[in-house]
Order: C-alpha cells, then structure tokens, then sequence
C-alpha cells in the first residue's frame, strides 16, 4: 500500500497529515505515479482552499491542468505535430493521474485504449495489417508526437522497412513510388480487402481476358490505353514503331498476359521491372531476359524466340 504524502499545514498538531487519511482510492492500481509512491503529492498540487476541511490555501495543482504533465515530461512535446490530448494537456484521456493497473499509468491496453478514442471499424479488413491485428499501433505511430502527420515514427517507406527488408525494393529499376517512398499509393495501412493489404485488385493468375477494368490497381496510375491501343507513338516505349507490344501480349480476349507475368511491382535486377523468371508454370520457371536500349530493346525467354523492337527503326522479325 503506497500512502500519500504529508501536507504543510498551519497547525503544527496536524503535521503526521497524510492524503490517503481521506484519499484512499487513489493508489487502488499495482502501478503508482512515481511522486505518488514517495509520498510527493505537493509535486503537483498546491495547498488546500478554504473549501477543503482542513486548510486555507488550494488543493488545485500548482500550474494550470493542462500545463503540469509538461513539467516534468517536457520530452513529449517537443516535435511538430502532438497527438491531441497532447496538444490540449488532456493527458488523462490516456493516463491515470495516481495509479493504474497497466504500464505507463495507461487507462487501458493497446488497442482497446486506442479505441476508445478511434473507430474500431476503420482498422479492420478482410486482409489486416499484421500490426494491427496484433494490437501494436505504437509498432508505426508515436503515442505522443511525431516529426510528420499521423505520429508517425518515420516518414513514408522509412517506417515500412522498421519491419519489411529494405534489400527486396532496390534493384537496377524501381517502381516510381518505391522511389518516393510512397507505399500507401498502392498499400492501405490498416485493413483492405485485398490480399497484400493492396488497395485496389492485382491478379494474381498469369492470363486474364482483357478490358479495361482488368487491372483495377495497375490502372489507379497507368492509362488502360498502355495496353487497348494496337497501334501508338506516344502511350508506351514497349512498341515496334507503333505497334504497341503492350496490347500484343496484353490485349486478348482470351489469353491476354497478366501484368504480374513480367513485372515485378516493387523492383528488380533488369530494366523496367521485368522478371528475370516468370513465375506460377509449375515447377518450370520460365527464363526472361531483358535487354532495354536508347530506343528500344530485346527479350529472350523460355516461351519464344529473341525477339527485338525498336521505336524509331522497327525491326521485322
């Protein structure tokens, strides 16, 4: 039992005084705020008003509430961007002021304290998050301030690659917004539908009937044209003069190629995120090798012959 400190009191009779003479609830939880367990309750609060029993001065703490966790936890509120009970010195929206059963002196458990503040029903998916179904939100988010929105403990790709290896988005080309660290581009955070947490459908299966509409993801940033127009000067770099190789491998009713064939969509050893093997034949990995130059390139893989393009002089095969 921890008990409450001593308060200076003008009657020198009364100097054994103690708070939990009166405020026995206050240190019921297995974890004391430290000056309540030695007994320091003039840390924060000032003498009592003419209002409490037993003295003229203030029982009210000795800076205004929204202020007096700073004191002593300067740290906290240090960066750009606070967490809003932070912000507005409402620090027990979290914590218990004199003791708690949790660590921290929290309220609750992570996520259940979480919740109470945000939608339980926003952090859910068919496909979740492994951290949040953990319930380790401070695995990603700061519980108090952070140098970027959201409390985020490091900006954009930096904070995926606290848990993903680095090593699997680099290579000799990159996706665009792996470059700019923009996983959420095509990653929901939380919770999505989607297998991989992706915001959007990305086939898994090798062919697919083309239209418009076959790619969901792929086609959130790239036209659907790269691959519906036979011919072109301008939509794709993967042509023969202007026959657009895109919608030759891609553009079928039946048979059409899967983006997921020759692409990698984080990176990868050759140029333009292309497989060295295509992957999904059964226990034949398909070899593609790619060759990109100043106008064109070239492709030797398992299921045809080497076949070049290029762009300004096309070549007949």
């Amino acid at each position: 039992m921890f008990v409450l400190g001593a308060i200076l009191m003008p009657d020198a009779a009364r100097a054994d005084f103690t708070c939990s003479i009166c405020h026995k609830d206050l240190v019921q939880g297995s974890v004391p705020h430290k000056p309540v367990a030695a007994g320091r309750c003039m840390d924060c609060h000032k003498q009592f008003n003419d209002n409490h029993p037993l003295g003229k001065d203030s029982m009210e703490f000795k800076v205004p509430k929204q202020n007096l966790c700073a004191g002593c936890h300067p740290h906290v509120v240090k960066k750009k961007f606070l967490h809003k009970p932070v912000g507005t010195g409402e620090c027990t929206g979290c914590h218990m002021a004199h003791s708690a059963d949790v660590k921290y002196l929290l309220k609750d458990r992570s996520p259940e304290l979480c919740f109470r503040c945000h939608a339980r029903e926003r952090y859910t998916g068919v496909f979740t998050h492994a951290s949040v179904a953990n319930g380790e939100c401070l695995a990603c988010h700061d519980a108090h301030q952070a140098d970027g929105r959201s409390l985020l403990r490091k900006p954009g790709s930096e904070l995926c690659f606290l848990c993903h290896d680095a090593k699997l988005f680099t290579g000799k080309s990159v996706h665009n917004p792996v470059v700019a660290g923009e996983c959420v581009n095509c990653h929901a955070i939380h919770g999505s539908p989607c297998r991989k947490l992706l915001k959007g459908d990305y086939p898994t299966e090798l062919y697919r009937p083309f239209n418009s509409d076959a790619f969901p993801l792929c086609f959130t940033c790239h036209d659907p044209a790269l691959a519906e127009a036979p011919k072109t000067d301008r939509i794709t770099k993967f042509r023969n003069g202007d026959r657009n190789l895109h919608a030759v491998h891609v553009n079928k009713p039946g048979k059409g190629r899967s983006c997921k064939m020759c692409h990698n969509p984080h990176a990868e050893v050759q140029d333009r995120l292309i497989y060295p093997k295509a992957y999904g034949f059964g226990s034949w990995e398909i070899p593609i090798k790619f060759e990109a130059t100043q106008t064109g390139g070239g492709c030797s893989v398992g299921c045809h012959r080497t076949l070049r393009y290029d762009r300004v002089n096309p070549v007949v095969q």
